[in-house]
């Protein structure tokens, strides 16, 4: 195990050089593969790292279109693309048009609750996420997320600040983006496919 965190921090970074193009989604999957199956020692050693990597402007980020940013054919047009961390690409992938095949609400529930999970592990990590989801939230100009998208995660942060539940959290972005009869809809689904796994 590495103890220099500079070093985890290099590692991590060759490990996503090697997915080259298919960094995101693959490294969100390793991440949430982590939050899921990972013992508290290993999501304490991964969540130190990415405070570090955010600390030092080193988080592994995905492409994604930015804002408004495709033409009639779905086409993204040149050069207007945007940099996002982990938990703002899994949102913004869920919550706009990005130039990839939308994501299902299922998959979005799924990858959104593992992340935060993850990173609510380490009170600092969760800390700097929000601090820097707020900063992001407002910069309008930076032409990541419609002004909708913006709203609706801001209501998230806020909720995740105030230490509810992961499902309250959630629910809070889907209720605030489409009204509370989605987030309804939707833990219904999970609460059956649950039974239906026991």
């Amino acid at each position: 195990m590495l103890e220099d965190l500079n070093q985890r921090i290099s590692l991590m970074e060759k490990v996503c050089d090697s997915l080259g193009d298919e960094l995101y989604p693959a490294f969100l999957k390793i991440l949430c593969n982590v939050g899921s199956n990972g013992d508290d020692d290993a999501k304490q050693l991964i969540t130190e790292t990415l405070v570090h990597a955010l600390l030092t402007g080193r988080l592994p980020s995905g492409r994604m279109s930015a804002w408004g940013a495709e033409n009639a054919c779905g086409n993204n047009l040149f050069g207007q693309t945007r940099s996002l961390g982990p938990i703002e690409y899994v949102f913004t992938w869920y919550a706009q048009p990005s130039g990839r095949s939308p994501l299902p609400i299922q998959g979005f529930h799924h990858a959104a609750s593992e992340l935060l999970d993850l990173f609510s592990s380490n009170q600092n990590a969760k800390y700097l996420y929000c601090t820097k989801l707020t900063a992001d939230i407002e910069d309008p100009l930076d032409g990541s997320l419609s002004r909708k998208s913006r709203y609706a995660i801001g209501r998230f942060v806020e909720a995740w600040e105030s230490d509810k539940s992961t499902d309250e959290v959630l629910n809070c972005f889907l209720d605030t983006l489409h009204g509370d009869s989605l987030s309804r809809l939707v833990n219904l689904q999970i609460q059956y496919n649950l039974t239906l796994n026991r």
